[in-house]
């Protein structure tokens, strides 16, 4: 079984929904909405549905996937009337999905090994012209400045997370330990990491012709120390 399949309880997510402040949000949906796309927008994976909501408050027409349940059930009580779908993106193309964008944020470029991120990525282009990666472990990112461990609280769940790079492999292992008092997840993930210029021929591979790099929401390049990418690849 796939890592992920399991990873995301209410723990995790309640994690996570209480660590991203509302203006991170916000700032993200402002940048999508500056590509100046069409209306028709495919979030995946959405999570608890932080941007498909927001980006629907603003006039677009969304649909949200994700494998988690629990985060499609929260999504669904917050926004009952958008399409949210639950399954796994392994098989986006199952879905048949049509976009004018695509976005994979929060992190969630990575989950599946090499040949399934390729996959991954030409489903995405076969669904919308315009695809957002939102990837914080590209190597340019993370190496320089990988924490062993971190310790924070957030949306009343306690989380650890102890990081180890897997040279060979280029994989990130992270142990996680969610508690909130009375019940305790311990679970690993694993992201593959890969450097800008790897993910930019990836989406050449996939059929977007120019991929513009950008290290924040606020438009400015990638380089090595940034702490994110954003990756606008359109067909």
């Amino acid at each position: 079984m796939t890592w992920y399949t399991s990873f995301f309880t209410d723990l995790a997510n309640g994690f996570w929904r209480g660590a991203v402040q509302p203006a991170q949000t916000s700032a993200e949906v402002d940048f999508l909405v500056g590509l100046g796309t069409g209306p028709r927008v495919l979030d995946a994976p959405c999570g608890s549905g932080r941007h498909s909501i927001e980006l629907a408050r603003r006039g677009y027409a969304v649909t949200g996937i994700d494998i988690s349940d629990e985060a499609i059930a929260h999504a669904r009580a917050l926004a009952p009337s958008l399409d949210w779908r639950q399954g796994d993106l392994a098989a986006l193309g199952s879905f048949g999905v049509t976009a004018d964008l695509a976005v994979c944020l929060g992190n969630s470029f990575g989950y599946l090994d090499h040949a399934g991120s390729q996959r991954f990525l030409a489903d995405l282009a076969a669904a919308a012209p315009v695809l957002v990666i939102d990837y914080g472990c590209a190597a340019e990112a993370l190496l320089p400045s990988l924490p062993g461990e971190i310790r924070m609280s957030a949306g009343g769940v306690d989380m650890v997370a102890v990081n180890t790079y897997d040279v060979a492999s280029a994989r990130l292992l992270i142990d996680f330990t969610f508690t909130d008092g009375e019940r305790t997840q311990r679970s690993a993930c694993v992201q593959h990491v890969y450097t800008a210029g790897e993910l930019t021929r990836m989406l050449n591979d996939a059929g977007f012709s120019s991929v513009e790099l950008f290290g924040d929401t606020d438009g400015g390049a990638f380089e090595v120390g940034s702490h994110r990418l954003l990756a606008v690849a359109r067909r």
